[in-house]
């Protein structure tokens, strides 16, 4: 039988729940606007606030001295070209930006680059 590929909010769950058994110091980044419906039943979201950034990474990482920006996707997604032009600026601000397709690669990443 083939194995499906994990949902990213699976992994996602994985990855926060590794990050809070380990005690590391860190939040989700939700930045998808609210929504709600007009009077024809249509789905409509608002403006995110401003100064709020297209492309937020799903979490944020403070770890020693470090910010570090992680975007969590499934096995072959790519970043969409707002959280590339995050990824950008981040890393050119001495941010740390990865992306993680599991909670080991996530572990690993942490326990052997800072």
């Amino acid at each position: 039988m083939k194995q499906k590929t994990p949902l990213e909010s699976d992994i996602l769950r994985e990855v926060c729940e590794y990050l809070s058994d380990e005690g590391y110091f860190f939040w989700r980044s939700n930045n998808i606007p609210v929504f709600g419906r007009n009077n024809a039943g249509k789905m409509t979201f608002r403006s995110l606030p401003k100064y709020t950034p297209k492309g937020l990474p799903d979490l944020i990482i403070v770890l020693k001295g470090y910010f570090i920006a992680v975007e969590v996707k499934r096995a072959g997604a790519k970043l969409r070209p707002e959280q590339e032009e995050f990824k950008k600026t981040c890393n050119a601000n001495g941010g740390i930006y990865f992306v993680v397709h599991s909670q080991e690669e996530m572990e690993t990443l942490l326990l052997n680059r800072i």
